[in-house]
């Protein structure tokens, strides 16, 4: 194994995250909380841990393999998760195994806390290194999307995949012009949401932390709640923002570069994206309304809000869904396997996905009446390859039996199977406000195997279930060399 680019990605990793956690130092002294106590430590440790694995990484080799590629895609999120949880455990709010999985989900986007009802709100600055590492965890994953997970798992945009090589060799190069194009968008998109926030009446810091939040699709219960402020401005300035944070950053990319940002809404998936949205929003809202639940107005307004909540995998709330009807949460728990489009930071199969087995599917019926006839899946009139659909296919399987296995697993700590079943699937699709639809409003209840087991699902559905899968074959081969 090609061990000191391996060791080298991750110092990289671990000196970008401990850099930044200067931002909560900062605001934590500026507040009056014991930052110096929480932050430095962590800084330390962070920064020294990178500077050591980039030591042990020089003179490193610019390529990467597949089986190096997989086993660097489970180990960043460990790493995240590890040296996320510090500032946690040293506040003393936080259990250790607590503090690693509420680190785990931020990082990964999830948005699930551990934060016991009844202790109140964390302190600000812990709330405020919440919202980064979930910004962070976006950005590391659209970063590894267009780098690592393409060579790993095969299983990447369609219509990009066509125009950019799959060879991702040298890694390192292309990793830094990857790392600049997507970081330029996120910052962007950050920025817009940002303002968009400030617009709608939140003064600047919260609307900070709100739109790291929203573009990193990681709301859920992490802190910042609409239900609160009670604002439809608000409100629609989280859709905008979330329905930017949903589309394909490297599609956005190529718009910009080809000065033509109209022709992003020409793109089979984002159109296909906005018509759920539209549909799924209206038989909500229509049910909202035909149930007696809410006005006309306010069934448009809270119904489309957590459709596009549920389908970006954000998880933020502007009314308490948990209490309507069992059609409504039924239709918002199904959105989270679609998620958003598959350049983006939200979790769940992706849209594209989804299009290629319906398309699959359509194209085997006719070849039920017509058995010669040549099968061509087509999308935004690219032909995509067999084996292609093939991984697609085989990553819907693997996906659905991650569900249902997990779903097993989680209900040996004393849930319902509906309360087991929202779990899995939150954690695998990164959007933990599925929990809140089947009755469970807090986590920091369930045994602590069940948090290590709901961390490692989160880390799971983030590396795309074939990183893990490749890890697994690689130690058995080894072990076999070995014995």
């Amino acid at each position: 194994m090609n061990r000191k680019l391996f060791l080298f990605l991750l110092g990289r990793i671990a000196i970008i995250n401990g850099a930044v956690l200067i931002v909560p130092l900062v605001f934590s002294l500026y507040w009056g909380e014991p930052g110096l106590v929480w932050f430095v430590p962590s800084i330390v440790v962070t920064l020294g841990l990178g500077a050591v694995f980039l030591k042990l990484g020089q003179e490193h080799r610019r390529q990467l393999t597949v089986s190096q590629g997989a086993w660097y895609m489970v180990s960043v999120w460990l790493l995240l998760g590890c040296v996320g949880m510090i500032p946690y455990v040293l506040s003393g709010i936080f259990t250790p195994v607590d503090a690693f999985f509420q680190s785990v989900s931020a990082y990964t986007t999830a948005g699930v806390t551990c934060v016991p009802l009844g202790t109140g709100p964390l302190p600000r600055s812990l709330l405020l290194w919440n919202s980064v590492m979930e910004w962070m965890g976006g950005l590391n994953f659209i970063i590894m999307l267009v780098t690592v997970l393409p060579q790993v798992s095969g299983c990447f945009g369609i219509t990009l995949s066509a125009h950019q090589s799959i060879n991702f060799s040298p890694m390192v190069g292309r990793m830094r012009e990857a790392a600049r194009q997507t970081a330029r968008i996120y910052a962007v998109i950050t920025m817009i949401s940002l303002g968009l926030y400030w617009l709608a009446g939140l003064d600047v810091v919260d609307a900070f932390m709100a739109s790291l939040m929203t573009v990193s699709t990681s709301g859920s219960n992490s802190g910042f709640d609409f239900i609160r402020f009670n604002n439809p401005w608000l409100e629609l300035a989280g859709i905008a923002s979330m329905l930017m944070a949903s589309g394909n950053f490297l599609l956005y990319w190529k718009g910009l570069e080809r000065r033509n940002m109209r022709g992003i809404f020409r793109d089979t998936e984002i159109q296909t994206f906005l018509g759920l949205v539209i549909v799924a929003g209206t038989f909500v809202s229509m049910n909202l309304w035909y149930s007696g639940v809410y006005t006309g107005f306010e069934s448009v307004r809270y119904g489309f809000f957590q459709v596009v909540s549920f389908i970006s995998t954000s998880g933020f709330s502007s009314a308490p869904f948990m209490d309507w009807p069992e059609f409504d949460r039924f239709a918002l728990f199904t959105l989270v396997f679609a998620g958003g489009c598959i350049g983006s930071a939200t979790g769940g199969m992706r849209v594209m996905r989804f299009i290629v087995l319906f398309k699959m599917a359509a194209q085997e019926m006719r070849r039920t009446l017509h058995p010669h006839m040549v099968i061509c899946v087509k999308i935004n009139t690219i032909p995509v390859d067999m084996k292609i659909v093939s991984r697609v296919l085989s990553y819907f399987f693997l996906f659905m039996a991650a569900f249902f296995i997990s779903m097993l697993i989680i209900s040996l700590s004393g849930v319902t199977t509906l309360q087991a079943m929202g779990i899995a699937a939150g954690c695998l699709s990164s959007v933990g406000s599925t929990i809140e639809l089947f009755g469970i409003a807090d986590f920091s209840v369930l045994p602590a195997w069940t948090k290590l087991y709901c961390g490692f699902l989160m880390i799971l559905g983030r590396v795309e279930i074939f990183s893990f899968l490749i890890v697994i074959q690689t130690i058995g081969q080894y072990m076999r060399r070995k014995w």
